[in-house]
């Protein structure tokens, strides 16, 4: 008798399906959450071309591959420590305050260009390092630690310049300027800098794809409680997390002032919000909805994109810091709702 019940309870519906033979439903959120972010890419992509053919023209890609890959770094460094559940907001602070060190030991002190970048490199993984011992030994939230840090950085910046944009491109020597604008042989259609952002995300991407460096630090962002018992120095890896956040954020620096010949005060901070949405994006492009390097990668793509087409067709500053934060709020979107589907 008990198993009449069960005899004559109906098959679930994935049964009747599959016994039926008609095909699963098809699934809009799902699909979304997959391939929004290369659609509205594609999207952008005809239309700005569309509307002014210039966008696609091979100077312009040359152009805005250059102007890109200082975000990309920073993307890329925030990729590391997003993917195991931390935020690093001194990243702004490290890159400007960096910036205003090189420059000032270059131009106004006459310091060899190779010196005041190994200066600028111990500085940010010093303050990666404080940040990694704050956040995993003594246990501080992260995003609190590094906004006060940031802050931090600020104001050294400021004490370093100033406040003042510090040019000197007669000073500086011409190697150090061929690390922003120069074309090394024989790789000669991009700037060093676009070859260096391209040598970093390989770097990263067989760190965290390949590794089983990576494979922990995935870990750490799904369950850090269950990585501990599973034997994972969590600690140590979350602190390496920011040590490498503060390394690329002075990658960034050298590139940043090695194009323009200058430091510009507070440089980081205009690049901080993209960084994020370019992460987020790549994480909402991820099937998975992990932060990923290919995934950042595109999400830089999509970011410089959206902004040479706004400025080729003449729309303002205000404009673009508009779509700028609507991309974050797409990628947050897309992103949530892909765990949704998960």
């Amino acid at each position: 008798m008990a198993d009449t019940n069960t005899a004559s309870a109906p098959p679930p519906e994935s049964a009747r399906s599959r016994s039926s033979g008609s095909k699963p439903r098809f699934d809009l959120l799902s699909f979304i959450s997959t391939y929004g972010v290369f659609i509205t890419l594609v999207a952008c992509l005809i239309i700005f071309t569309v509307l002014d053919s210039r966008f696609i023209e091979i100077d312009n890609v040359r152009t805005q591959l250059g102007l890109a890959a200082p975000l990309l770094m920073l993307s890329l460094g925030l990729t590391v420590v997003l993917a195991m559940g931390d935020f690093d907001l001194s990243i702004a602070g490290t890159l400007s305050a960096c910036a205003a060190a090189i420059v000032v030991l270059i131009v106004n002190h006459d310091w060899p260009w190779g010196l005041a970048v190994l200066v600028g490199v111990a500085f940010g993984i010093t303050i990666g390092a404080i940040n990694g011992l704050l956040v995993s030994y003594v246990e501080m939230p992260s995003f609190i630690t590094t906004l006060a840090t940031f802050l931090i950085l600020l104001g050294v910046e400021y004490m370093i310049s100033d406040g003042r944009n510090i040019t000197g491109a007669a000073d500086m020597p011409d190697l150090y300027r061929d690390l922003g604008v120069g074309k090394p042989e024989p790789l000669t259609e991009f700037t060093s800098p676009v070859w260096i952002a391209a040598g970093l995300a390989i770097i990263l991407w067989l760190m965290m794809s390949k590794t089983e460096l990576g494979r922990y630090m995935y870990a750490i962002g799904g369950n850090p409680e269950a990585a501990r018992l599973s034997g994972i120095n969590v600690k140590a890896l979350r602190a390496l997390g920011f040590v490498v956040v503060g390394f690329v954020a002075v990658i960034a620096a050298v590139s940043q002032t090695a194009r323009t010949a200058s430091s510009i005060p507070r440089v980081g901070i205009s690049l901080l919000l993209s960084a994020y949405a370019a992460a987020f994006l790549g994480a909402a492009a991820s099937r998975q909805g992990l932060f990923n390097v290919p995934g950042t990668v595109l999400g830089v793509i999509f970011l410089q994109a959206v902004q040479s087409g706004l400025t080729i067709l003449g729309y303002d500053r205000d404009i673009l810091d508009i779509s700028r934060g609507s991309i974050l709020v797409l990628a947050m979107l897309l992103t949530a709702l892909g765990a949704k589907r998960r």
